[in-house]
């Protein structure tokens, strides 16, 4: 018998074209496929960060919003373009771009 220990895992289905990622609620939003994810040291996948936090923009919460400020500052340089430019096409008056710009 297999006792469930309480953990969640979401799934998330996503819009491909040829070799880009797809933001299903923009669809001019794309990124690079093969950039879209990492994996854990144990090789689980997980969607980056930056991709993560651009499906928070559309309703953020208090909670979202203590991920964005824990994570923003790890994200490097080129990570932070592609989010704010994202966020930008998005919700462009967020509040979030004051942090990356």
């Amino acid at each position: 018998m297999n006792k469930s220990n309480g953990d969640k895992l979401e799934v998330l289905l996503n819009e491909t074209k040829e070799n880009d990622w797809k933001f299903r609620r923009e669809l001019t939003i794309s990124h690079p496929l093969k950039s879209v994810w990492s994996y854990s040291d144990t090789g689980i996948p997980y969607l980056n960060p930056e991709i993560v936090l651009l499906y928070k923009v559309k309703n953020t919460r208090e909670k979202d919003h203590q991920d964005f400020m824990e994570i923003i500052g790890k994200l490097d340089n080129q990570r932070k373009k592609w989010l704010q430019y994202a966020i930008q096409l998005h919700e462009p008056e967020h509040k979030w771009l004051q942090f990356l710009t």
